[in-house]
């Protein structure tokens, strides 16, 4: 076996080494990069809120009552939201209380405009509940209850935009019905505002 022949094999191993090195050194240094930001993003959930105009004290506090005894109430609602909304009133079923006179009174809610708690300047746009008014006597604060005590079955539907305001006539009398008789009544009516 000659000389050539046992120095190709050793030759043969720096040379395959030296080219898989150029491949590695071309592999690592073969790609440029460049990235590029947009401006920092935002996201702010918008609101639905209502203004606090809505009365902090009762707007009916009556004793002594008997049958004819009667009372009207305004209240101006300002929605104060950023996002389009459907407002809608109702009485929860947790905020009617009393021992059974809400049976016997005759109830009556108007929709419109004025600024007087005692609706002297209230103009009606719409009724919500007992379009027939006190000659009504089925349209009672509990059928009030009953068929409208969550969002879902409340009345109303306004379509409340930023600063828009809305005002609720609350008319009641008391039945000539002697079961009537030293009952009582208490409710607080929740209006809820649900983003369209």
């Amino acid at each position: 076996m000659g000389i050539l022949s046992r120095l190709t094999p050793l030759v043969g191993v720096p040379v395959g080494l030296t080219a898989a090195g150029v491949f590695v050194w071309q592999a690592s240094f073969a790609a440029f990069s460049a990235t590029t930001t947009d401006g920092v993003d935002n996201w702010a959930a918008g609101s639905v809120s209502f203004g606090a105009n809505a009365p902090a004290t009762a707007m009916f506090t009556a004793s002594g009552l008997k049958p004819g005894s009667n009372g009207t109430a305004c209240v101006k609602i300002t929605y104060t939201g950023s996002l389009a909304a459907s407002v809608r009133l109702y009485l929860k079923n947790a905020d009617l209380g009393g021992t059974g006179l809400a049976g016997y009174l005759t109830f009556q809610v108007n929709e419109g405009t004025g600024s007087a708690a005692d609706c002297s300047d209230f103009v009606s746009s719409a009724n919500d509940y007992n379009a027939v008014g006190m000659g009504d006597t089925t349209k009672t604060l509990a059928a009030f209850n009953t068929a409208s005590n969550s969002y879902a079955t409340g009345v109303s539907g306004w379509a409340a935009t930023a600063n828009t305001t809305k005002t609720y006539q609350f008319k009641w009398q008391v039945q000539d019905n002697n079961a009537a008789n030293g009952t009582t009544a208490s409710a607080t009516f929740t209006w809820e505002a649900q983003n369209t």
